[in-house]
This record gives C-alpha cells, structure tokens and sequence, in this order.
C-alpha cells in the first residue's frame, strides 16, 4: 500500500487530528528519528490494516468494526456524487440481500467505479470496512458486476416498477405541472420513443438535466420510476445522451405508395424509402410476392397521425432506416 493510500485509510476510521496527534507522538517515542511515512506505517500495523484477513457476510450479519470483508448484494438505490470543500468527493450506493440493506460508500476516484453500476444490478464486493453502521470501499476494494440489470420494453412498463430505457427523445415538453405523493409540482417533462410506443418522462429533482436534452437524442434512463404510466426521475435517476443527427421525428401526416416506393409525410418532411426500408419503417416482414401497396393499405390507419422516431441515414440520394 502507498503512504497516501495508507494515511487515507487511517483517516477513515479516525478523525485527521486524532491521526496528526498519534504520528506526533510516534516519532516522538522513536526520539525524533522517525520519518512521518515511517511514523504512519507503524500506527496501519497497530491498527491491523496492514495485514487483514477478508471474510464473507450477509449484511445484515456484518459485524460492527469489521475491517475487511466481501459481500453479495442486489444495487437498490445510487445517490449522486457529493463533492466537499476540500476537494474530496463520495458517492452512496444502497446495497441489499435478504438480511437487510446498508449504504456502500464510495470515495474519491473510487467513485467512477459507480457509474458502470445501475439500480437492480446483482454486485459482488471485496475489500470493504464498516464504520457508524455503514460499509465503506477501502484501498483493496473490488467490485463485480455478476449480473446486470435489464433494460425494459417501453410497451411494456408496470405500475411502481424501477426500470432502465433505452430510446430516442421524440419531443420536449420543458417545465409541467405533475403530481406526486398527492402534491402538485413543476418539473421538466419530454417524450421518449422506441420507433413504435411513445412514454412520457417527467424529471421531478434537479430539473436542469432537461434544458440540455434536444429532440434526436438517443438517450439512456437508469432508476426511473413508472407512474401512472409516466416515467419520474429523481435525484437518484440517471440519464445519459448520445446526440444523433439524422432523424426522422414527428407525426406521420401522410403515406403513399407507388412502384414499389413508399413516401412518408412527417411534419412536412418527405422522405422516400424502397421496399426493403420501406417494411422495416413500416416494422413487419412479407413475403416478396405481396405488393408494398397491400401492405402500407393495411397500416395506414395505425400510422397516420402517430409520432415516430426513427433513425435514418441518407447516401446518395437515398434514405435507409437504422436500427
């Protein structure tokens, strides 16, 4: 373990001026002839942290003051990353299993091992010390995602379920009135898409998140909340963007077929797509003996004046649809 490492890892179980004290007086005790890292290897070794031996616990059955040990546990909440005054910064994650739940904290550059983790991930975690009824990462920490959570189907949501979504932003809303817990609120609301169902997303905590949002956005939702069939966000709610140019977004005014082309009218946009790209718009597969025609005939009046959200790519002249 490096010297800062060790000193850190003092410093999580006993306060700084504690610690400035206990290197004073062990040089002291040595007449002076100790360097501070020398000062500060000595109390780790007092303090058993040099050498710990790891042991495996429910957490609920975690012993007060444990130093070291490895825990199994389902991700059931991540908080965002509180930065301090000294520069230092941490980061809680709610960890739980079938004897109880307790904090994880996360601190300094071990916070970026948080954002590979999302809510309902299955984890195992080596390497961490409790203190106050909490269990910190240490310096050996390690953590292991042994089984990802999903990502859900937007037609497919249930009341009061924590989901991950994957989409493209279809339209902004900006600031709405929503209710939640029987109170009335503002917060940021736009509609996400996966080319076929449409959901509203209503940022309830930290409403500046939205104002960098733009319609095309793929983006990504870890943590929300399905309300009312809605989706809420809270300050425990991520979202991650990847901005797409080329989209086709709106609402279809206009559909027509000829020579095996099909035209497609959206917020009078008109792109022309062949055959093949015209059946994946269109989502469904025929046989190469039934006529475009029959089958745009036949989806018409489900897609006439529907918002779509499609990704799509124009080369020479020509509009393919991706994904």
């Amino acid at each position: 373990m490096l010297f800062m490492d060790m000193e850190g890892e003092l410093l999580k179980l006993i306060e700084k001026d504690e610690l400035e004290q206990l290197i004073k007086q062990k040089i002291a005790s040595f007449h002076g002839l100790l360097t501070r890292e020398v000062a500060v290897r000595l109390i780790a070794k007092e303090r058993d942290i040099l050498k710990q031996k790891e042991e495996t616990y429910k957490l609920g059955e975690a012993p007060k003051g444990i130093r070291k040990m490895a825990f199994r546990a389902h991700v059931k909440k991540i908080w965002p990353l509180v930065t301090y005054p000294s520069g230092k910064c941490s980061q809680v994650v709610e960890v739980k299993d079938e004897t109880g739940e307790m904090p994880l904290v996360f601190w300094n550059k071990d916070t970026e091992l948080v954002k590979s983790v999302r809510v309902n991930d299955e984890i195992n975690v080596n390497g961490v010390y409790e203190k106050s009824g909490e269990l910190h990462f240490g310096y050996s920490g390690k953590l292991t995602i042994e089984k990802k959570s999903p990502f859900s189907e937007l037609d497919e949501l249930e009341d009061d379920e924590i989901v991950h979504l994957k989409g493209i932003i279809s339209k902004i809303e900006r600031y709405d009135k929503f209710v939640r817990d029987g109170r009335s609120s503002m917060g940021f609301s736009f509609m996400i898409s996966n080319g076929k169902t449409e959901r509203r997303v209503v940022i309830c905590e930290n409403v500046e998140r939205g104002e960098k949002l733009k319609e095309g956005d793929e983006i990504l939702i870890e943590g929300g909340h399905v309300n009312k069939g809605d989706i809420t966000l809270d300050h425990s709610s991520r979202i991650k963007t990847r901005r797409k140019e080329n989209m086709l977004i709106g609402t279809v005014k206009e559909l027509t077929c000829k020579d095996e082309m099909l035209s497609v009218d959206v917020n009078n946009k008109t792109v022309s797509l062949n055959r093949k790209n015209a059946l994946k718009f269109l989502g469904i597969k025929v046989a190469d003996d039934i006529a475009l025609s029959t089958v745009v005939e036949l989806k018409r009046g489900t897609l006439i004046n529907t918002r779509i959200a499609v990704k799509i790519e124009e080369k020479k002249g020509q509009v393919f649809i991706r994904g």
